[in-house]
């Protein structure tokens, strides 16, 4: 009876650890969702949004009203979103796609307006 016991203890430990582990796991990978400290990648793929900027900062603004700040690319003097090193890629308000990396990443930062939270390590962007 007590090996039973035991067992039937053991194998609920185990259920809770494993649903424990993954829940916390998956809800991690849901698309625009931020947890608070955690500055390592969260996300890789490609994100939609429109262009925008803000204090000199660059970011695309998701569906959900996401403001993800664009690492490497600048504002040129028109306001258009340029890859570092060259080459104009979009107007404030053109959809946007963005393949890389989402991480979040908390300190201070010259982008007052939307912060730069919500960061997007992109390899390439275009509009669409």
């Amino acid at each position: 009876m007590t090996n039973r016991k035991t067992a039937a203890a053991l194998a609920a430990a185990a259920l809770t650890l494993v649903l424990g582990a993954t829940v916390p796991a998956a809800a991690a990978q849901a698309p625009g969702v931020a947890t608070a400290g955690v500055s390592a990648a969260s996300r890789t793929g490609t994100f939609y949004g429109t262009y925008q900027h803000s204090d000199g900062c660059v970011y695309l603004r998701s569906a959900a009203g996401y403001h993800y700040l664009l690492v490497g690319y600048t504002m040129g003097g028109n306001g258009g979103l340029y890859k570092k090193g060259g080459g104009f890629i979009a107007y404030p308000g053109w959809r946007i796609a963005a393949h890389g990396t989402q991480y979040n990443k908390s300190g201070t930062t010259v982008c007052t307006t939307w912060g730069a939270y919500r960061r997007i390590k992109a390899t390439s962007i275009h509009s669409y």
